[in-house]
């Protein structure tokens, strides 16, 4: 008789629920969910208890349901559920079995009547509180340009976003995991060795020891600067990028700067300096020998007029100083006064060309 593989007893089973759960629930923040989509849930959540359980926990986690009732525990909805199912069952006498074909398919809708209200009876454990977390927020954080936000994650830990920056939180029993998959963000993490704080991006893992640290994702390249407390940094797994490569982590403590470029390619650990690197709060715009390009792209972050650079050759010319985001004059002005480029005024953008260009 051949088995259904998906009874198979393997290791990650609970791995897998887990994330399942965790992908539902991010899934059902969508307005745009289709009633396929919801059928879908329904259907893996009457799969098994376990599915109710992981559910129910990942809700409770991210405060979506907040306190139960006292007279309510996660096993006691989960014993409802399985009463409710039970309350629905219509028992067959030997005379509704000994039928015809039409009768058998009878039964047969019957059968689908009673799966239906076991799905019910399971739905009822969210719907309850349904309207609460259709009014959460759960998964991701954007800000535009010019915008920073600060704002409390579902631990307790803080973040504070830099301008056209987005993160999203994946928390799990095992992992409180925040990808951020654009920009530059702080977090001030809160304590939980059972569970660890990590911060990914697609070729970094970054994990947190009751600390506070910064970390810039743009330009293809990840760095990482150390507040307060410890981090360890490794490269991401090029084929599993929500986890660290084989490679021994590299601690990080207050006043250091890890650089990753590429999963493939040697962490880079320097000495920095944390009001520096965090100076983007005040909007301070500090460089060290950056690609004019990369420094163009910073300033754009922050104003609605953009720079713009015309002359190829721009690009790769190397700043360094501090200056005001909100102020990209002065910093047209340095790059006139420094014999750098020269600055048209337009209505809509501010066009950089190389100053020997126009000298001629």
């Amino acid at each position: 008789m051949k088995k259904n593989k998906s009874y198979n007893p393997r290791p990650e089973y609970g791995d897998r629920i887990i994330d399942e759960a965790s992908d539902w629930f991010v899934r059902l923040q969508d307005s745009e969910l289709t009633s396929r989509d919801r059928e879908a849930f329904a259907d893996w959540l009457s799969a098994s208890p376990e599915h109710v359980r992981e559910y129910l926990a990942l809700t409770l986690l991210h405060g979506a349901i907040g306190e139960l009732p006292s007279a309510r525990s996660v096993e006691d909805l989960i014993e409802l559920a399985r009463q409710t199912a039970a309350e629905n069952v219509i028992p067959l006498t030997p005379q509704d079995c000994a039928t015809d074909t039409r009768t058998h398919r009878q039964q047969s809708r019957g059968f689908r009547w009673m799966a239906a209200a076991a799905v019910t009876a399971a739905m009822a454990l969210l719907i309850w509180q349904w309207p609460l977390l259709q009014s959460v927020v759960f998964n991701t954080y954007t800000t535009s340009t010019g915008e920073q936000k600060s704002f409390p994650l579902p631990d307790g830990s803080l973040v504070t976003l830099n301008a056209v920056s987005k993160l999203r939180i994946h928390y799990t029993s095992r992992y409180r995991d925040v990808q951020l998959l654009s920009g530059e963000a702080l977090f001030t993490v809160a304590k939980n060795r059972a569970r660890p704080f990590r911060v990914l991006t697609s070729d970094s893992v970054i994990q947190a020891v009751g600390t506070q640290f910064d970390v810039y994702y743009r330009h293809a390249r990840t760095a990482v600067t150390v507040v307060e407390g410890t981090v360890e940094i490794r490269p991401a797994d090029s084929q599993r990028p929500a986890e660290p490569a084989p490679s021994q982590a590299i601690r990080l403590t207050q006043g250091q700067r890890a650089q990753v470029r590429a999963p493939n390619l040697p962490v880079s650990v320097s000495a920095a300096d944390p009001a520096v690197a965090t100076a983007w709060r005040e909007r301070r715009l500090t460089f060290e020998s950056r690609p004019l390009a990369e420094v163009i792209a910073e300033f754009n972050l922050y104003n609605s007029t953009p720079l713009e650079i015309r002359d190829a050759e721009l690009e790769t010319v190397q700043v360094s100083g501090s200056f005001n985001a909100n102020d990209p004059q002065s910093f047209v002005l340095f790059l006139d006064e420094a014999g750098i480029a020269r600055s048209t005024t337009q209505p809509d953008r501010i066009l950089l060309r190389a100053a020997a260009k126009t000298a001629h």
